[in-house]
């Protein structure tokens, strides 16, 4: 039988095979050509032409297998491109080289090289745009994760520019989705995919276009048990030994199965398509097994020989590390970020205190000498007046600054809450689409069922109430996210606050997740179901909501990485009416405040953060907004290494 379920390193061989040949599909060797062209580079003017010129010498290498002269010219293409400026050139001879290197099996490398063109592809309105999105896929599918990588596939097929781009730049997109469907055994999508680029064939010559979209096609057939289809559609393509092999195989046709599969490993051994070797090597020495064991045994040594030179631990090892490199560097990034805003924040308060000292002091001198110099005192009054504004200035900046930062506490959770609906659309827009082609074919066959049509098109009514349920779904989390951004008016409005609590837990909850995966806690609710709605300023309670949660999920953070043996982190958020007042309960169980700085929590500028994780305002924000605002009240109940519980009452 074929292989059902294959592995993530397969899948990224076929994936880089497929996609890179967008802009570095090898081209055959002309002599002539190569000749001429070397004669007159020394000569040319150092421009894009070049760089194209130079670029199809490494090409045309690539099917003479000269590494050395690959490299070269690729090389010399990027060191022009950026001399000149050519974001174009680079982006080509980073392709060509992060080609090579794939289809040699350097993977860590290739994989450096992609890294360095994607950020290019932003600087230039060009078709590399969706080449972006299709790289995205080749990440995701090396992880095996084929849904996040269908979810990449389908943005470059929404992208703006793909609709207006050439129609080779758009099949490998295409392909992409008929192979992941295929893969997963959805062959009706996998056929869809498959028909548009049966289209392509009709107007293209395009060698890579036909070879994989017979096999695609082969494929699907084979799969449906339509072994004579299968058999016509691998007869087409220029890869088709191997599929021929799988469907005598699968006719158990062992001998037509084992030429067809000895045709595929000269085939790929001549032209070095390691996806060929592996599977054809397989095939053979399972088929031998029973018949020579030591011809098996070296088809077996052969396979195992190719994968280690291929697909070896080592490189894997190295494509994880640049992985954990690239994150680290991320974080180091906003590590030192954060410590720069610190360093400011720091440096800007001991100046404002050091004014403040000399003011003072001036102001002390120019007393004692009031009866004698009148206008000076008057002058130094003016100082310290300004110098009272300039603070109270820096102040609101300040907070302004805390408020802002809230906001962005909530970025996270509000993308990953948007995705759910907008998963849905994708969902059911891509399933009406294929209920659309059902019922377009029924509706021209000559004996026309009424039921079916009927139900396929109740199915669309269907998904179309579904599609606008989600749309509203989302837009509704997008109007929520602008009333978030909005500078409070100050205007207060009846607001549910069961809804707000639950609303801000979720979104504290998940832009958490969202920075920190390993991060995980039990969220309890105890909502009062009579609570009345409160007249209160909605953004300002929500910004004490998300303070008060986000520092209780650090705090059962911290708690949890103590290691303490049966601990189940939680945090609790209730609400309840008592003695005409809404009181809101955020309790956590997690490692408490001392009992020295319980008094000074609500003090501005006072934070038991580590150095560039806090500016000191949030509780000191949230206090005045109950307390001034609201005219409520705000206590704090804790045990160290126990609990904390924060609790603040509104009146009614």
């Amino acid at each position: 039988m074929g292989i059902s379920k294959r592995p993530w390193w397969r899948i990224l061989v076929l994936c880089v095979f497929t996609i890179i040949n967008i802009t570095a599909q090898p081209i055959p060797f002309n002599k002539k050509l190569v000749d001429s062209l070397t004669y007159l580079l020394p000569a040319m003017k150092d421009d894009t032409n070049k760089i194209s010129n130079l670029i199809l010498l490494s090409q045309m290498y690539i099917a003479k297998g000269d590494s050395n002269l690959i490299m070269k010219y690729a090389n010399e293409a990027h060191s022009l491109a950026q001399k000149i400026n050519s974001t174009v050139g680079r982006i080509s001879a980073l392709g060509q080289m992060a080609y090579y290197h794939a289809t040699t099996g350097n993977w860590p490398q290739s994989i450096l090289e992609i890294n360095q063109a994607i950020p290019l592809t932003h600087e230039v309105k060009t078709e590399w745009s969706i080449f972006l999105y299709n790289l995205k896929f080749i990440n995701y599918a090396s992880k095996n994760d084929l849904k996040q990588a269908r979810i990449w596939a389908l943005k470059a097929l929404q992208h703006p520019d793909f609709e207006s781009g050439n129609d080779l730049v758009k099949w490998p997109t295409y392909m992409q989705l008929g192979l992941s469907y295929e893969w997963e055994n959805r062959l009706d999508s996998a056929q869809f995919y498959a028909d548009i680029l049966k289209e392509y064939l009709k107007k293209y010559d395009a060698v890579d276009l036909e070879a994989n979209t017979y096999s695609l096609l082969g494929n699907i057939a084979r799969k449906r048990k339509n072994y004579e289809e299968a058999l016509y559609y691998y007869r087409q393509g220029d890869q088709s030994p191997i599929g021929l092999a799988w469907t005598y195989d699968e006719m158990n046709n062992s001998d037509s199965s084992i030429y067809f599969a000895k045709l595929a490993l000269n085939t790929a051994q001549q032209k070095y398509d390691p996806r060929i070797i592996l599977e054809s090597t397989q095939l053979l020495a399972r088929l031998y097994s029973g018949i020579s064991p030591a011809t098996s045994n070296q088809y077996l040594n052969l396979y195992v020989n190719t994968k280690d030179t291929f697909y070896n631990s080592n490189k894997l090892k190295q494509m994880e590390e640049i992985r954990i490199n690239e994150q680290q560097l991320r974080f180091d990034q906003i590590v030192r970020e954060k410590a720069l805003r610190s360093n400011i924040i720091q440096y800007s308060l001991m100046g404002l205190a050091m004014l403040l000292l000399i003011s003072a002091l001036f102001f002390y001198r120019n007393n004692q000498i009031k009866k004698t110099s009148n206008r000076q005192l008057e002058k130094a009054y003016k100082e310290l007046t300004a110098t009272h504004e300039a603070l109270k200035s820096t102040q609101s900046l300040l907070i302004q600054s805390e408020k802002m930062a809230s906001l962005g506490e909530l970025t996270a959770g509000i993308a990953h809450e948007i995705q759910n609906p907008l998963n849905f659309v994708n969902n059911f827009s891509e399933v009406s689409k294929e209920l659309a082609e059902e019922l377009k074919e029924e509706a021209n066959k000559e004996t026309i069922d009424k039921l079916l049509i009927s139900e396929i098109a109740n199915d669309i009514a269907e998904n179309q109430v579904k599609i606008n349920h989600h749309g509203n779904r989302a837009s509704s989390i997008v109007k929520g996210m602008l009333e978030h951004s909005r500078t409070s008016s100050g205007k207060k409005e009846l607001t549910d606050i069961n809804a707000l609590a639950d609303e801000y837990l979720r979104l504290a909850y998940h832009g958490l997740r969202a920075k920190d995966k390993d991060f995980n806690a039990a969220l309890v609710t105890d909502f009062d179901p009579n609570l009345p709605k409160i007249e209160v300023i909605p953004q300002d309670i929500g910004r004490v909501l998300l303070n008060l949660i986000n520092n209780g999920f650090q705090a059962i953070d911290e708690q949890s990485k103590r290691g303490i043996e049966g601990y189940k982190p939680t945090l609790t958020v209730t609400t309840k009416l008592e003695n005409a007042r809404v009181k809101i309960s955020v309790k956590d169980n997690g490692s408490g405040i001392p009992e020295e700085i319980k008094d000074k929590i609500f003090q501005p500028f006072f934070t038991t953060k580590p150095t560039g994780m806090g500016t000191g305002l949030g509780l000191s924000l949230a206090y005045d907004i109950v307390t001034k605002g609201h005219s409520g009240m705000l206590e704090v109940e804790s045990i160290e290494g126990v609990r904390t519980e924060f609790v603040f009452s509104l009146p009614f």
